[in-house]
């Protein structure tokens, strides 16, 4: 198999996020928010959850840490979350589902790391997410692979390796919402920039990090039919 990779976007006008994409993620999200404790109905959105992390988020030399202000760590809780990213390859405004692939010119392998005790904090208080979310060098993407390169979407996974051991892995055909519905929605509701970055959320298995640690995520295709997986892309990145 031949991959020509997808020169990745370091200036990105926008990078939008989805969150709670993966059901057992949001399960697993719910178990640690105090309002959720016994809750056992699951919600089914309607719309997809969109966050953002400015530009200055992405980190190009594929480190990551906590933020630190006068002297003083902002966070003491770092946490991986592996996702498929889309890279958007032209403008887009009110693009239908049947046009939307047209518009993808990559899929990559990224990090959304996130400052997990800021975040829940900010959640119990009714608090927007960016801090926890925005921070500098939270966004970590690897080379992009061309769709075409890279087979039918719901044959691709995601993986995570923290120092060689696998913490994440799901196929990506569990995302509530699909690629193409992701970049039919953000095109009507935001509108996409050519060279802006989509995350498409997190399977279940995140975690904390210190540093030192080194983060592998992985986008594959082939392992979910029984056939040996073929990497794609991956992310190699270090915690500072």
């Amino acid at each position: 198999m031949t991959i020509s990779p997808v020169t990745p976007a370091h200036s990105p006008y926008s990078i939008f996020c989805v969150g709670k994409n993966y059901p057992d993620h949001a399960r697993e999200m719910a178990a640690w928010e105090p309002e959720n404790k016994g809750v056992t109905q699951e919600r089914h959105e309607q719309e997809p959850i969109i966050f953002m992390k400015p530009g200055t988020a992405l980190s190009k030399e594929r480190r990551t840490s906590i933020p630190v202000f006068e002297g003083r760590p902002v966070s003491s809780s770092l946490h991986y979350e592996a996702e498929l990213v889309l890279l958007v390859g032209a403008d887009a405004e009110e693009v239908s589902i049947g046009d939307a692939p047209g518009f993808i010119s990559g899929y990559g392998a990224g990090l959304d790391m996130t400052l997990r005790d800021v975040q829940l904090e900010a959640k119990k208080g009714g608090n927007p997410w960016l801090k926890s979310k925005g921070f500098r060098r939270s966004a970590l993407v690897s080379e992009f692979i061309a769709p075409e390169d890279a087979g039918q979407w719901p044959d691709l996974a995601i993986s995570l390796r923290v120092n060689g051991a696998i913490v994440q892995h799901s196929p990506v055909s569990k995302m509530t919402f699909s690629p193409s519905y992701l970049v039919h929605y953000l095109s009507y509701i935001y509108g996409l920039r050519a060279g802006d970055l989509i995350f498409t959320g997190t399977p279940a298995g995140v975690g904390e990090v210190s540093p030192g640690d080194r983060l592998d995520a992985t986008l594959e295709t082939g392992g979910e039919k029984g056939l040996p997986a073929i990497t794609l892309v991956t992310l190699e990145a270090i915690v500072s």
